[in-house]
């Protein structure tokens, strides 16, 4: 039996016409700067916030037409996560390295090229540091920073890959494979057989876990229940799962 919604999504849902899906997005637009207020307060002083809201809008419009009002799950919870998911997936496009952490990246450089120089080998932490005028501790703290906003551009040639950019090197997705593929789609026969068979609490979780790709708090709030118990849930499923595709793949 289906699930109660609102009229407006029922209507949307049967026939999506231009006119039903502006008057949701209307609705739901709160939810984009509720994402940019509350989860990007520290916004890099070289994106504009407008930037972000436009991003964010793109998201609330993919939420729009992947969302089944009849799941049982509301919509907000649903698009929270891919609102905030597509202003991050576009931030990690461009290189938004905030002032302060370029102008550490540029000292780095120049300390280990200086340094590599002078020693012709490679130089220690300790060394970069000392250079640099700052404890070790601190020196490793700028890195972690660097690598936490570090943007790697597939288009420029890498000398880890003899200068062939990172195109070449990752395997392409479109490629075909005649076997892989079928053993894919034996595979996921396979899982949707298991799932099915799990209790309703358990397929649930798993499903909004991995398909709708909600976090454990999310889907703690869902089934009413802590989040402690999700992944207590999560992790006891994937093993009964482990066991019972044993069971299929090798009786």
């Amino acid at each position: 039996m289906k699930a109660t919604v609102d009229p407006l999504w029922k209507k949307y849902y049967e026939c999506k016409t231009d006119e039903l899906r502006q008057r949701l997005m209307v609705k739901y637009l709160g939810l984009v700067h509720y994402v940019v207020n509350k989860l990007f307060k520290s916004i890099p002083q070289n994106i504009e916030r407008n930037d972000l809201v436009n991003i964010g809008v793109l998201g609330l419009s993919e939420a729009l037409d992947r969302y089944n009002p009849y799941f049982g799950i509301k919509f907000e919870t649903y698009a929270i996560p891919r609102i905030k998911g597509a202003i991050i997936d576009e931030l990690r496009k461009q290189d938004w390295m905030p002032r302060s952490l370029r102008s550490k990246s540029n000292l780095i450089k120049k300390a280990i090229d200086e340094l590599e120089q002078t020693t012709r080998g490679e130089v220690s932490d300790q060394e970069v540091a000392n250079y640099l005028g700052i404890s070790e501790k601190e020196y490793l703290t700028w890195q972690s920073q660097l690598n936490r906003t570090n943007v790697v551009s597939l288009d420029k040639p890498n000398p880890n890959y003899d200068d062939h950019n990172l195109y070449e090197a990752i395997e392409d997705p479109a490629g075909e494979n005649p076997m892989e593929n079928m053993e894919n789609e034996e595979m996921k026969a396979l899982l949707v057989k298991i799932i099915k068979q799990l209790p309703e609490k358990a397929r649930m979780a798993i499903t909004l876990y991995y398909y709708e790709r909600l976090t454990f708090k999310e889907i703690g709030k869902i089934l009413n229940v802590s989040e402690s118990r999700i992944s207590q849930i999560h992790s006891e499923t994937i093993e009964r799962m482990r066991k019972m595709l044993t069971k299929e793949l090798y009786v």
